[in-house]
C-alpha cells in the first residue's frame, strides 16, 4: 500500500504542471477567443478487449478525462479484466486504475503516457534453492509510453490507436515484453 500510495504521489507532482496550465490557457485570451464550456472539454472513452477460444480475455476499461489546452488531454479510469487458458486450467481477474494523458503532436499523431496499477496474480518464490513459487495477488505498476493516431469521427467523437510499452517491465506485469497496442474511441459530453 505504501507503495501505491508513493507511485500516486509522483504521478499528481507529474500531473500539476497540466493542472495549473488548464486554469491559465493563454491561447484562448491571448487570440480573442473565448474558453470553451466544461462540457466541451470534457471526455469520455476507454478500452474493450475480446478474445475466444483455448484463451478467453474480456476487458473493459473506461476513462473520463478533460482537455487541457486543445492539444493537450489529461484523464483517469479502471480497467478490469479476465483470463481464462484452457490449456493451462488457470483462470484469473485483474483489476485497477490508470491516470493517462495525451499530446497531439501533428493532425491526429500524438504521444501518450499511461501509469497503471494492477491488482493480479504474481509469482512469489518460496524457496530460491527448490525453486517452488506461489501465487498471490500484487499491485503491479507498469508506465505505458508510445505513440498513435486520432481520427475524428463528428464534432465530438473521435477513434484512436496507439502502441505503447511498459518501461518499468516488472516481470509480473501483464505487459512485460510486449508492445501493447490499443484502439478505442473517445467522445466528447
Amino acid at each position: 500500500m505504501k507503495f501505491l500510495r508513493k507511485n500516486f504521489l509522483l504521478l499528481f507532482i507529474f500531473f500539476l504542471p497540466a493542472i495549473c496550465s488548464a486554469q491559465h490557457d493563454s491561447s484562448s485570451v491571448s487570440h480573442g477567443k473565448p474558453k470553451p464550456p466544461l462540457s466541451d472539454r470534457i471526455f469520455v472513452g476507454g478500452n474493450l478487449a475480446l478474445t475466444f477460444g483455448s484463451v478467453t480475455y474480456i476487458g473493459v476499461a473506461p476513462v473520463v478525462g478533460y482537455m487541457l489546452t486543445p492539444k493537450w488531454m489529461a484523464g483517469v479510469g479502471a480497467s478490469y479484466y479476465y483470463f481464462k487458458d484452457n490449456y493451462y486450467h488457470y483462470e484469473s481477474s485483474i483489476y485497477g486504475g490508470l491516470l493517462m494523458t495525451r499530446y497531439v503532436l501533428f493532425k491526429g499523431l500524438f504521444v501518450e503516457g499511461d501509469f497503471e496499477e494492477n491488482n493480479q496474480d504474481a509469482l512469489t518464490i518460496v524457496d530460491p534453492i527448490l525453486q517452488t513459487y506461489t501465487l498471490s495477488r500484487k499491485w503491479i505498476p507498469s508506465l505505458l509510453l508510445g505513440a498513435g493516431y486520432s481520427s475524428s469521427m463528428g464534432r465530438n467523437s473521435a477513434f484512436y490507436l496507439s502502441v505503447l510499452y511498459d518501461v518499468i517491465q516488472n516481470p509480473n506485469s501483464q505487459y512485460y515484453g510486449i508492445p501493447v497496442i490499443r484502439a478505442g474511441f473517445g467522445f466528447g459530453l
